[in-house]
């Protein structure tokens, strides 16, 4: 079967550079207008247009007083350094009773991970397995605001 259109290459076999202007035009980025996206909110809008549907900004940033980190910390760490806590003041012991205050300590959140000891824990907030160990073992889970 006869072919019906010449390949562009064929084509330009008498041309001495094949479209590029001279030998120079053929060369780094510069002849294609820079370099990946660059050009894209200028000389190369209309192709910013169509294909990135999500150039620019979008939504806004929340102020960091807004954004509060949380920090959380495992009820095995807690039993593991009840020793420490107590000299540092974290904690107190009256009788056999130990009472650890995580507020204090600037955590927020109590989370399961770990072996809990017979002990009550004040925190702002529990998770549903730390709070389960806590009881089991003997101890309170006491949340404060």
């Amino acid at each position: 079967m006869t072919k019906r259109f010449k390949k562009k290459v064929r084509k330009q076999r008498r041309s001495k550079h094949h479209g590029y202007g001279v030998t120079k035009g053929h060369k780094k980025a510069g002849s294609r207008g820079g370099v990946g996206k660059s050009g894209g909110d200028s000389h190369e809008w209309s192709k910013t247009v169509k294909t990135r549907r999500t150039y620019g900004k979008h939504g806004f940033t929340r102020p960091p007083r807004a954004v509060r980190p949380k920090k959380a910390m495992n009820i095995g760490e807690i039993t593991e350094k009840i020793d420490q806590l107590l000299v540092e003041g974290f904690a107190t012991k009256k009788g056999k009773t130990i009472t650890v205050d995580t507020i204090k300590m600037g955590v927020t959140k109590v989370i399961g991970k770990g072996r809990a000891d017979k002990m009550t824990v004040i925190a702002k907030d529990f998770s549903s397995s730390a709070k389960e160990k806590l009881e089991e073992a003997g101890g309170k889970a006491q949340i404060e605001a």
